[in-house]
C-alpha cells in the first residue's frame, strides 16, 4: 500500500478487493473465508503495529498479525491414522525424510511404510522443526526423520506418504476430477482431450494427460 503508485489509497484498496474477490469464490471460497488487511512489507506498517491513522484514515480493522490471531486452529487427530507426506529427503549418515505429520503420533522405533512404493522401514530418530531429538511428535509438526532400513534416498521420493504398517494409504489408480478452470496459458489456451499438465496434491506434484472430458459447464457471474 505504500506504493508511490497507490500511497494508502482508499479508491485503489476497494478496487483491488473488488477485483480479487470474485476470483477466490469462483475458486471455492465463501465470501467469509478470506478478509483483506492493507499492509506495506516494506515499512512494516499495520503488519504488527496498527497504521497511522494520518496515513491509512480509512482503516481501523486488525493488524495483519491481529488478523492471523483469530484464524480458527484446524482440527488435528493425534490417535488418527499415520499420515506424513515427504517434503523432501536428504542423506547424512542415513536417509532422512522431511515432512509434517498430517494425521497420527510419531514414535522413536515405530514400524512404517513408505506408500506407494510400500518399503517397510522404522523410525531410527526425530528432530523437531529446531533440530532438537524428540522421542514423539504430534499433528502440525514439521520434523525430520531418519528411516532405518532405507538404504537407498532413491528408494523415497517427495511426495510420498508415510504411514503405519497396519493402517497403510489407499491408492487408486483411477478417479474422475471436477475441475473450475480459471486461466489456462497463452500458447495453450483450449482444455480438450489430450492437454497436458502437473497435477499437485499435497507435496506431490507430477506429469498428466487429460484423458477424457465427460461434460463441460459453463458458467457466468450470474449462474454463479
Amino acid at each position: 500500500m505504500d506504493d508511490i503508485s497507490v500511497n494508502w489509497s482508499e479508491t485503489r484498496w476497494n478496487e483491488i478487493k473488488a477485483n480479487i474477490s470474485p476470483f477466490l469464490v469462483k475458486s471455492g471460497y465463501a465470501e467469509g473465508d478470506f478478509s483483506f488487511v492493507p499492509i506495506s512489507g516494506l515499512t512494516g506498517e499495520n503488519i504488527k503495529e496498527p497504521v497511522d491513522s494520518k496515513t491509512c484514515p480509512w482503516y481501523s480493522g486488525p493488524t495483519l498479525i491481529q488478523a492471523l490471531d483469530t484464524l480458527p486452529n484446524e482440527k488435528r487427530n493425534p490417535t488418527g491414522p499415520l499420515r506424513i507426506p515427504v517434503l523432501d529427503k536428504t542423506l547424512d549418515q542415513g536417509v532422512i525424510a522431511y515432512g509434517k505429520i498430517e494425521s497420527g503420533t510419531l514414535n522413536i522405533g515405530d514400524k512404517i511404510q513408505l506408500w506407494p512404493s510400500g518399503y517397510p522401514a522404522q523410525v531410527g530418530s526425530i528432530l523437531d522443526h529446531k533440530n532438537a531429538q524428540v522421542m514423539f511428535a504430534r499433528p502440525g509438526e514439521n520434523v525430520q526423520i531418519k528411516l532405518i532400513h532405507i538404504e537407498d534416498e532413491k528408494m523415497i521420493q517427495k511426495g510420498d506418504i508415510i504411514c503405519g504398517r497396519e493402517n497403510p494409504v489407499p491408492v487408486s489408480m483411477l478417479f474422475e476430477a471436477e475441475l473450475d478452470i480459471l486461466e489456462l496459458l497463452d500458447y495453450k489456451p483450449i482444455m480438450s482431450k489430450g492437454y497436458t499438465c502437473i497435477m499437485h496434491c499435497h507435496t506431490f506434484a507430477d506429469d498428466c494427460i487429460i484423458k477424457d472430458i465427460l461434460e463441460a459447464v459453463e458458467f457466468d457471474e450470474k449462474t454463479q
